[in-house]
């Protein structure tokens, strides 16, 4: 936009220069651009009111902040669902194959793993859904200085066509009250432009940064909630790990067939110490020996005189 308004500017230049093109034609052509200049910082003033104007509807509504908190959380899954719906479903796979696998206590530590990555998967997306919020807010803000400057630049480019026409006006033959009533009324203009545009976009962020304070405690809420959300699944899973090992130990146990110590205690037959260590502590033949000799040690003895009386 600026560059083709100062190829016009130097294009009446030129024509202003020119020996074939009187003082007149080249005063006409700067007051076009002047016109156009001032036509298109007005177009940009009223899109920065208009845009205001829906900033400030929006944030009335009592259920918007809701809705924006909704469209970033939605954001923040999209961006993560199909690695966590990949991560789980690996999970519950894995989960029910646990039971035969040829190594339990191995893979039941892989799963263990993997639920604490799913659950680090959550919390991503948590931190994802404040960068989003983060982002959206910069960029609302950003909006309005834009268009605020944008439109300041546009006042300033109309009040330099305003002096090309002065220029022109001098060389046409105008007289000094109408060249000078000519600037004096442009650069009232385009002060009234500069002034509202930066009206508008003061108050513009000032609403955006009031509306997203709002939004912000709303994604906050919904990230804790991810996050809390992650830590009672994780807990579910490893319950499930444990139900599929508890599972796994009974399959390894043949039908019928009683543990050492249940042997032990449905015995009617006496039984030995050494039996009694050997059946409940089957550990190395030091540990057995050690507790046999302590049991020697502390045996009754047979020969002591009978008790009088």
């Amino acid at each position: 936009m600026f560059h083709r308004h100062t190829v016009r500017i130097l294009i009446a230049q030129v024509v202003a220069q020119s020996t074939t093109v009187s003082p007149q034609a080249a005063l006409e052509e700067a007051e076009r651009d002047e016109r156009e200049a001032l036509k298109q910082a007005n177009v940009t003033v009223e899109k920065l009111q208009k845009w205001l104007e829906g900033i400030q509807t929006s944030a009335s509504k009592p259920d918007e902040t809701d809705e924006v908190a909704s469209k970033i959380q939605s954001e923040a899954e999209s961006d993560f669902r199909s690695e966590y719906e990949s991560m789980v479903s690996s999970f519950d796979k894995k989960l029910k194959e646990l039971a035969d696998a040829e190594d339990v206590h191995e893979a039941a530590k892989e799963l263990k793993t993997l639920s604490k990555d799913i659950q680090k998967e959550s919390k991503k997306m948590a931190k994802e859904m404040k960068k989003k919020y983060y982002a959206l807010r910069t960029s609302q803000k950003d909006k309005a200085q834009d268009l605020m400057q944008e439109a300041q630049k546009e006042a300033h480019y109309a009040m330099k066509m305003a002096r090309k026409v002065e220029h022109f006006g001098r060389k046409a033959g105008q007289k000094e009250a109408e060249y000078e009533g000519n600037i004096g009324k442009a650069e009232k203009n385009t002060e009234h432009l500069s002034g509202v545009a930066e009206k508008y976009g003061e108050k513009a962020e000032r609403v955006v940064e009031k509306f997203f304070e709002k939004v912000e405690d709303k994604v906050e809420d919904r990230a804790d909630a991810v996050e809390h959300q992650a830590e009672a699944k994780q807990k579910e899973r490893e319950q499930s790990i444990k139900d599929a090992l508890e599972e796994a130990a009974g399959k390894a146990t043949p039908a019928g067939k009683k543990a050492p110590a249940a042997v032990f205690l449905s015995s009617s037959q006496e039984f030995s110490p050494e039996a009694l260590l050997s059946t409940v502590l089957p550990a190395t033949g030091l540990a057995t020996l050690v507790l046999a000799v302590a049991w020697y040690r502390r045996r009754p003895t047979l020969s002591m005189p009978p008790s009088l009386g």
